[in-house]
């Protein structure tokens, strides 16, 4: 398996693990009363080894460690589209061939230098340079970069191509870095952009400390800086976590499953609910009988995904299309595709051959991450009640990536999911990248692909491609996906700010949460 192939599905795994791609509703009220400007926001949310993009294995930690210091050209809204951010407008050319982008004006990096073409231009190469990194990946649609005017910028790319916007919106290819220090700097460890926030001490991998800038060009986003200090942390174990916040010694961190674990009246807790990400049941259609269509729409329809999702994830929805609700070509219709019906499963076996069941050879691969073992227990015992069988094997969720695309494995328990927004790359995610899909896509599928990447189509004409596809992957079961979401997070009730959550690479970004005194 090709190095690079495997680098992205570590990318598209370990950010879906934590993707928070957007806000739903608070089971608590949210902090209320008089901003403290002088307070400090400690935070349980992750911290990446190196605070340089180049780096970085994958867009989530960078979001969670950098997200005070740092800005991208584009950002995406709790609504899955594409807002502005340091880019304040784009337009790709007539040929989908060129992106152009206007700059913000009146922008500085902490260290004085003004944000213009010739940093994007300086930050866009840096980037296409470094070798074999996640960041050049991201990058690999761009062949040139020009610059225009002083806030003008020209993005060259080697074939039209959307998924271009969904780099520039993600730390991995959006981040703006000061040009003086892409010369000088120790980027690893002091970091230097334009955010509200520089960096006061840094220990990799554990803990990273920013205060606010008090430079005249700090805020050229007034809804930012609203603390004095923000220290992020690691994230700890589910009881650490806990324990912290409830304890005052956290003021913010992430949960997933059921939020009703945290005291109610003593945290608020926000459901992310319009996360992208997916957790699902994968099958490898080389090994038999999961090469039988009826034997997967089988599988299908004997999953009781309702009551998977009420045990595990309440605040997450059930999920039958393998395509997430929030992206174009999702259908509601679908959703009544496969419903429980354990009768009509074993209907569809005896029509396959199957009256009695089988064993299915090999192994599903699983893991620890958001009770995804324990749902795949729960799926091994819904698919023994209608004869079917088949043997779990544990792993830690990274070795699962290498392993299941290296591997001879029947199938898989795991994430479905992309930091994205682009509709095609998350076509070849999900039908087309041999880590995931190990027969490859069907020339059916091929041919439904074609084309979705062209940002000559509009909005309507490519939903309506992708809505095929998407309808040709659930008619033909390629997945039995299970429900859609991740959690959320928890916060003291001095927090304020977590009805407003803007994402990068679909995590969640609080560069707009505060604290009341």
């Amino acid at each position: 398996m090709a190095t690079h192939k495997i680098k992205g599905a570590v990318v598209a795994v370990a950010a879906g693990a934590m993707l928070l791609a957007g806000c739903g509703g608070g089971t608590n009220a949210a902090g209320s009363g008089e901003n403290d400007p002088d307070a400090t926001l400690r935070i349980m949310y992750g911290m990446a080894a190196s605070l340089d993009p180049v780096d970085a294995p994958e867009p989530a930690q960078l979001t969670f460690s950098t997200w005070p210091v740092y800005d991208t050209l584009l950002t995406i809204g709790d609504d899955s589209t594409y807002q502005p951010m340091l880019a304040t407008e784009w337009k790709f050319s007539a040929d989908g061939k060129t992106l152009s982008l206007t700059l913000r004006d009146g922008v500085t990096f902490s260290d004085g230098t003004p944000f213009d073409a010739a940093a994007v231009k300086a930050n866009l190469e840096r980037y296409l340079a470094a070798d074999k990194s996640a960041v050049q990946i991201a990058l690999g649609s761009v062949a040139s970069v020009e610059t225009t005017g002083k806030l003008t910028v020209d993005v060259k790319l080697k074939a039209p191509n959307t998924a271009i916007l969904s780099a520039l919106a993600s730390n991995l290819g959006g981040i703006m870095i000061s040009p003086k220090a892409l010369k000088s700097g120790d980027l690893k460890s002091k970091p230097v952009g334009t955010g509200a926030y520089t960096i006061e001490s840094f220990k990799p991998g554990e803990e990273a400390v920013y205060v606010r800038r008090t430079d005249a060009g700090a805020k050229w986003d007034p809804k930012t800086g609203n603390v004095a200090k923000v220290v992020i942390k690691k994230i700890a174990s589910d009881d650490a976590k806990y324990n912290a916040l409830k304890s005052g010694q956290i003021d913010v961190t992430t949960w997933t499953g059921d939020p009703t674990v945290f005291t109610k009246g003593q945290v608020q807790t926000v459901a992310l609910d319009t996360a992208l990400n997916l957790v699902g049941m994968y099958f490898n259609p080389k090994v038999k009988p999961l090469d039988d269509v009826k034997v997967r729409q089988a599988i299908n329809m004997a999953i009781d995904r309702k009551g998977i999702t009420e045990a595990f994830g309440p605040e997450n929805e059930a999920r039958v299309q393998p395509w997430p609700k929030g992206l174009g070509g999702f259908e509601d219709s679908r959703e009544e595709q496969y419903t429980f019906d354990p009768k009509a499963a074993k209907d569809l076996l005896a029509e396959a051959g199957y009256p009695d069941g089988f064993t299915i050879p090999g192994e599903f691969l699983t893991n620890n991450a958001s009770n995804i073992d324990k749902i795949s227990e729960v799926v091994q015992a819904n698919l023994a009640d209608i004869g079917i069988k088949f043997e779990l094997r544990p792993m830690d969720i990274l070795s699962q990536i290498t392993g299941y695309a290296e591997g001879d494995y029947s199938g898989q328990f795991m994430y479905m999911s992309l930091p994205s927004i682009d509709s095609s790359a998350w076509l070849q995610r999900l039908f087309a990248n041999p880590v995931w899909s190990p027969a490859g896509p069907s020339p059916e599928m091929t041919a439904l692909m074609a084309g979705v990447e062209d940002p000559t189509l509009s909005d309507d004409e490519r939903a309506a491609k992708v809505s095929k596809a998407v309808q040709y992957a659930t008619d033909n079961a390629l997945y039995a996906p299970i429900f859609q979401g991740v959690g959320g997070l928890a916060a003291s009730n001095k927090v304020t700010g977590l009805d407003v959550l803007p994402s990068q690479s679909g995590v969640a970004n609080l560069r707009y949460l505060g604290m009341t005194k």
